[in-house]
């Protein structure tokens, strides 16, 4: 593997200025750019203002009403003496007033402060959803940035074979020009490099066209040159699961619990002042027939002690939903620890596959040279060096790509239990 390094470092050369993003610095860019990101702001300004709304309960209320009617009776007082009966007016059946009520509460049994309690649980379940989204599409770019690094894997194997073939084309010219070999054996080499100019600009426009997508994503104009950082996670099999979906469980958990705490509040007697002044015919003197001012102050509660059940079904309803959260708990949890497993086997798959990838690349890479000393001494053809070149850089592919399936794997391993890869 030193020796590969060595040999990389010459092959594919990283300028000092070339620019380079590693997997933390692209989901950091990409999670200060997410327009759902925004959403947190709303949300918070959403709620503050619904506060201010059920605050409002606690200011006194003024109402202006004006009043016309008439009624197909009214009060009589009726004296039987002849001496009294024209004392009595008669009080007419049309009658109109114009006042003004101010009501205030006093006791409201506690609904505007578990009205709040539910408006604050209802803003952390909704950030927490925000967060749950955000999270998801994280894992999306994830999948994004190893297409990536799996595209720049496979064009530095390539330049590091047609370096190979670079210098075996130019000891093979030499021997062409001393009649030692015929020059079909260099055009099979010469047209072996092209078709690997061909792959290796096919993967370079591929790369370029991620590189546009990330520079979407994460609102940065990345360099065509960009060099994507190889992550080395960290495995740990005995952590708990910490997604994003168990706190939004919670969460909603808690808005029933603060919606049931507002059914509660809501059946408690409520006590209110209030005052009312006018201006009518009749006064409060139901016996006048003037135009009168008046006034009344008084004070009044308000219970309701039988609703039909309606708090009762409303609370059932709540219950109801709430083991449907459990539920769904429950679900996500078995779901999430199968898939934990399964990707646990796959990294031991992988690291299985691993052990003698470079065993077997040492033992092409002897077989490559012994085939190269029989091709500069005239005893094979070009063809058959060919071959063994393309046996060896396919072994070296599947090193370089074993090991970056591991580093992808682990990395969605603590992605399934909620650790997304620092």
């Amino acid at each position: 593997m030193k020796k590969f390094a060595i040999l990389l470092s010459f092959v594919v050369p990283i300028s000092v200025y070339a620019q380079t993003l590693s997997l933390d610095s692209c989901l950091n860019l990409a999670d200060k750019a997410y327009p759902l990101k925004k959403n947190d702001a709303f949300l918070r300004q959403s709620a503050e203002i619904n506060n201010k709304i059920s605050s409002l309960s606690y200011y006194p209320s003024i109402k202006l009403n004006a009043q016309a009617s008439w009624q197909t009776d009214v009060t009589q007082l009726v004296i039987d003496n002849p001496m009294f009966s024209d004392l009595l007016p008669e009080i007419d059946k049309d009658q109109y007033k114009v006042y003004s009520e101010l009501s205030q509460t006093i006791w409201d049994g506690g609904v505007v402060v578990k009205k709040k309690e539910l408006e604050n649980a209802q803003l952390q379940t909704n950030l927490q959803q925000t967060a749950v989204d955000i999270y998801k599409y994280k894992e999306q770019l994830v999948d994004l940035f190893f297409v990536a690094l799996s595209l720049q894997k496979q064009i530095e194997i390539l330049q590091i074979k047609q370096w190979k073939i670079e210098n075996v084309i130019s000891d093979l010219r030499a021997a062409v020009n001393n009649d030692v070999a015929i020059p079909a054996q260099l055009d099979i080499l010469t047209a072996e490099k092209l078709v690997i100019n061909q792959n290796i600009t096919n993967l370079e426009y591929e790369i370029k066209s991620l590189i546009q997508i990330l520079s979407q994503y994460c609102n940065t104009d990345f360099e065509e040159n960009l060099t994507f950082l190889v992550p080395t996670p960290e495995l740990n099999p005995v952590a708990e699961l910490k997604r994003p979906e168990l706190m939004l469980f919670d969460y909603s958990s808690q808005q029933i619990l603060a919606g049931k705490d507002m059914l509660k509040s809501a059946r408690n007697p409520k006590v209110f002042a209030f005052a009312q002044a006018g201006y009518g015919r009749p006064g409060l003197n139901m016996m006048s027939n003037d135009f009168e001012p008046y006034a009344i102050v008084g004070a009044k509660l308000v219970w309701t002690p039988w609703e039909w059940n309606k708090t009762k079904y409303e609370m059932q309803l709540l219950d109801v939903k709430s083991s449907m959260v459990n539920t769904n708990q429950e679900i996500f949890v078995l779901h999430q620890n199968a898939k934990l497993k399964a990707q646990a086997e796959k990294i031991a798959k992988i690291k299985e596959l691993s052990l003698q990838d470079q065993t077997i690349l040492d033992l092409r890479e002897n077989i490559t040279q012994a085939y190269l000393a029989q091709l500069n001494n005239g005893v094979i053809k070009s063809s058959e060096y060919l071959n063994v070149l393309n046996d060896e850089n396919t072994q070296r592919l599947n090193l370089e790509m074993h090991q970056l399936m591991l580093y992808e794997a682990i990395v969605k391993y603590n992605i399934l239990k909620g650790e997304i890869y620092e």
